[in-house]
């Protein structure tokens, strides 16, 4: 994945708004499953990379079996989730793999970089974004490539994680991503 920052999508208006982009990955999440696969087929019709977040899809089970459907039969490009059977499930696919990391305290970003270390996901993730000292203190405990994301409000913020060290940072606000995209071109 060559993009530093990631859109969150989250309804359809937005949808609209990104295929009206060159962004190329985008991260879909708060839809009904019975939208899934028109959606993904639209996104990749116009050849746009999708990476869904199984926890929140309505009507979809983060378990083995959802896995499977959004591998199997929708195509994602990628799966996002705090779940480690929905992360082992995605690797067995051949999809890209984005484990979600809370970090709440020392003891859930350990716990998080544990299971991390163990599941080799593609990327960790860590929540919130703007949290200096939480993306230090996982980087001593997992060399797992980083994305970060919540709580981004600005250029300023996004710049902040790229300079830690994150690979990219994740927004909902599409306009934010066409700014950065802007500047790096």
């Amino acid at each position: 994945m060559d993009q530093n920052v990631l859109p969150v999508i989250c309804d359809f208006k937005a949808v609209d708004l990104f295929l009206k982009t060159d962004i190329p990955w985008c991260i879909l999440m708060d839809f009904h499953i019975c939208a899934l696969e028109d959606l993904m087929c639209r996104l990749h019709r116009a050849n746009k990379r999708v990476i869904l977040h199984l926890d929140m899809i309505h009507g979809l089970c983060a378990d083995e079996a959802g896995t499977q459907y959004v591998c199997q039969k929708l195509h994602a490009d990628g799966v996002i989730s705090t779940k480690a059977k929905v992360i082992e499930t995605s690797k067995k696919n051949h999809v890209l793999t984005i484990m979600r990391l809370f970090m709440i305290d020392s003891r859930s970003i350990e716990r998080g970089c544990e299971l991390g270390n163990r599941l080799q996901p593609d990327f960790l993730e860590v929540l919130p974004a703007n949290t200096k000292n939480g993306i230090s203190y996982v980087r001593e405990r997992s060399s797992l490539p980083l994305i970060a994301g919540g709580l981004i409000r600005c250029k300023e913020d996004i710049e902040e994680c790229l300079a830690l060290g994150v690979c990219a940072v994740t927004t909902s606000s599409l306009s934010l991503c066409r700014e950065m995209k802007a500047g790096r071109a």
